[in-house]
């Protein structure tokens, strides 16, 4: 009561039944299945742990950290036992590293609700087909998936799920121009002489980041290196081209920009951007889907912020299966106060 410990001393009968000779233990109402505390404890632990950190709950209940992660994991299962999938129309697909070593987890996220439909460990196609053919077979509303540009999510899709869209998401695309205009400053730099190379240093950000989120200063810069460097400047003219790709009207007038701005980087004259120029046209359906749903996967990019945070919060999950219920928690997870 309070912070004060508080133990019911029982005295339990075995009881046995006349007819068939079976013993059994009574299971008082009160109490937690078998657990060795009651219904309302695990209620206090509950509420709890929506102002608290686990460590923190076990500190002022005066008890173990695994048995609060265990009330807890109780909870999440009952919970997320079934999670409904009749409903969804959208979907993104997305991974991140669970731990150093290149070991990954792929996410499933509604991006109507914005919560995790389905975790699994694993990026390949072989992990993540299972989910797509019960998707196939329970969620019959679903009519997109944004994704990266990443083979294996693809096939599997494709495989799996013939008739949903699939959307390329903005991210990625602009990370395929954004890696090309890179890998063209380190030619440049490594070609340059000592001037050249002084000007070109610390400018990475600058070609980069969208040009309308610099300040004034760091556009006075960025004009002064691009008026001095064709080829930089032909690169970084043509990654701001692209994002207006993405506010094109209609899907005709997208596709014919597209058209547009791969030849005209085939025709550029520099190596990285021709390569890009080849790239694209063969995700041309992906990035014009894109018009037909105005979906993308920057929900699903989001959530791995929160679940940083969650892993920062607990040092790191131990246990797989409860990591995973506490994604499926994310959606109305808040930053827990430390005690």
């Amino acid at each position: 009561m309070g912070r004060k410990r508080c133990y019911l001393d029982l005295l339990f009968h075995r009881l046995k039944c006349r007819e068939c000779g079976k013993l059994w233990w009574p299971a008082p109402g009160f109490l937690d299945g078998k657990h060795r505390y009651a219904r309302s404890f695990a209620l206090t632990v509950l509420d709890l742990l929506g102002l608290g950190t686990i460590s923190s709950v076990a500190h002022y209940l005066r008890v173990g950290w695994d048995l609060i992660k265990e009330i807890h994991k109780s909870k999440l299962s009952r919970t997320y036992k079934t999670i409904p999938l009749q409903e969804i129309n959208s979907i993104g697909i997305d991974e991140f590293s669970i731990k150093k070593g290149h070991e990954y987890m792929t996410i499933f996220t509604d991006l109507e609700s914005g919560r995790i439909i389905h975790a699994v460990k694993g990026r390949a196609k072989e992990d993540i087909q299972p989910f797509l053919e019960r998707l196939c077979k329970k969620a019959k509303n679903l009519k997109a998936i944004a994704m990266d540009m990443s083979g294996a999510y693809y096939h599997a899709v494709r495989e799996a799920l013939p008739r949903v869209d699939i959307v390329f998401d903005h991210y990625h695309v602009a990370a395929l121009v954004n890696q090309a205009i890179d890998e063209l400053r380190r030619e440049q730099q490594r070609e340059l002489d000592e001037l050249g190379k002084k000007t070109l240093k610390g400018s990475r950000f600058l070609l980069l980041k969208n040009y309308d989120n610099l300040s004034v200063d760091r556009k006075e810069r960025l004009h002064n290196l691009l008026s001095v460097n064709e080829p930089l400047f032909t690169a970084h003219c043509m990654k701001e081209q692209l994002r207006l790709f993405w506010e094109q009207p209609n899907p005709e007038s997208a596709r014919h920009f597209l058209e547009t701005w791969c030849k005209d980087a085939r025709e550029s004259g520099i190596k990285v951007l021709a390569r890009v120029g080849k790239t694209l046209p063969g995700y041309r359906t992906g990035f014009l889907n894109y018009f037909k749903h105005r979906i993308s996967n920057a929900m699903t990019e989001g959530l791995n912020n929160k679940i940083k945070t969650l892993k920062r919060q607990a040092y790191g999950f131990r246990d797989m299966d409860y990591f995973i219920l506490r994604l499926y928690h994310l959606h109305t997870q808040r930053y827990s106060l430390a005690g």
